[in-house]
């Protein structure tokens, strides 16, 4: 078999075997780790599986539609195949097969290609490119390994990740076997990995998320360390995008985002950002508010309001604050007097609840940041910048 050849069976099986039945549905199969240099192939290949392409083109734009009007998105494409070897490197350096004593060099060499990987994918650019890379990366961290334990009295076998042998389960003479299944999701998996033998590979998986800037806002339970990078800010000066990714912080949960957010608010390189990046970042938070304050009846707060973490309650902040400064109540204006009523009854159970300092953290931050003017972000289709 030609190196060409070769190559062009290991692209099928990422399309085929991996990417399909990630946003698909069914089983996704890994059956050895991508090298960085294939991608010089890959970039211009062909799927020879052609059904497998047009469902996975439909999957990630229905999934980025889901969230911004888009026309279409770039797939395939160098960066989106990028992501999609570095997530199924990652998921093969779970494999327990790794484990032997003459297989464990080859998870350090595997994460160093992944770390290779990385360094290669560029920032988004357009909508569709954000949307489209957010659609290919939103499922992996659900991504579920089947383990099988079958036993009998007398015998046990495993297949950890892998197809039970029917054949040999049915043999009579080893009795009926009773089969225990357990799953185990990819960063679960990968935290047990870093348990063992502390190779950092969660931190890649986050490091892969951050690639995708509207996984990133919307996964903040899996990032930490998330700040507002200039990546995520010129996601964010596309008003739509903005908007939808606000309703999505929401559907999964606003006060489990709210302490990232917060935290990310209180990086002391935002009090230096341009004051058009700073609105962006203030904004996210404003309208994650107002959408949990407007989709549902009520001002949306918990029963027990408790802002004594100091990074949820800059998140809180943040709309008082707009409330109270003057450049910032166009905002609001535009609500009818029901939904105002409602957003002002938030406000001041906010406001109220602030522990001592918050506030005045917030506040400065409001007053210098700009509403950019002139062309909407919100007009901006996939074939435009998403940069401010």
């Amino acid at each position: 078999m030609s190196e060409r050849e070769k190559l062009q069976r290991r692209y099928d099986e990422l399309i085929r075997d991996f990417v399909a039945p990630l946003l698909c549905g069914g089983t996704a199969r890994i059956e050895q780790p991508h090298a960085p240099g294939a991608i010089g192939y890959y970039e211009h290949a062909n799927s020879s599986h052609a059904d497998a392409d047009s469902a996975i083109f439909d999957a990630l734009h229905r999934h980025a539609a889901a969230i911004a009007p888009l026309e279409t998105v770039p797939w395939p494409d160098r960066d989106l195949l990028l992501i999609a070897m570095a997530a199924v490197n990652l998921v093969h350096v779970t494999d327990p097969a790794l484990d032997r004593v003459f297989a464990r060099g080859a998870r350090r060499r595997v994460l160093s290609w992944v770390d290779e990987i990385l360094a290669a994918i560029a920032p988004p650019s357009t909508r569709g490119d954000a949307l489209a890379r957010h659609a290919l990366l939103d499922p992996l961290p659900s991504l579920r390994r089947k383990d099988v334990v079958a036993k009998t009295w007398a015998y046990t076998y495993r297949f950890i990740g892998r197809p039970t042998d029917s054949s040999l389960l049915s043999r009579p003479v080893f009795g009926k076997f009773r089969e225990q299944q357990s799953f185990h999701d990819v960063v679960s998996l990968l935290g047990q990995l870093d348990a063992r033998s502390g190779l950092g590979a969660e931190g890649r998986l986050r490091e892969l998320i951050a690639r995708s800037p509207v996984t990133e806002l919307v996964r903040l339970d899996l990032c930490e360390s998330f700040r507002f990078g200039l990546a995520t800010l010129s996601v964010l000066s596309d008003d739509a995008l903005r908007g939808g990714i606000a309703r999505e912080i929401v559907s999964r949960g606003e006060w489990k985002a709210a302490p990232r957010l917060g935290r990310a608010l209180g990086d002391p390189v935002l009090v230096h950002a341009p004051p058009a990046h700073l609105y962006f970042a203030l904004a996210l938070c404003f309208e994650v508010q107002m959408t949990a304050t407007l989709d549902v009846p009520g001002p949306a707060l918990p029963a027990q309001l408790d802002l004594s973490d100091p990074d949820t309650a800059r998140y809180a902040a943040v709309l008082p604050a707009f409330f109270d400064d003057e450049t910032m109540l166009d905002e609001i204006r535009a609500f009818d007097d029901s939904d105002r009523g409602v957003v002002q009854e938030r406000c001041a159970r906010l406001a109220g609840a602030l522990p001592d300092g918050i506030a005045q953290q917030i506040a400065p931050l409001v007053r210098r940041c700009e509403r950019p003017r002139g062309t909407q972000a919100s007009t901006r289709d996939n074939r435009g910048e998403v940069r401010p």
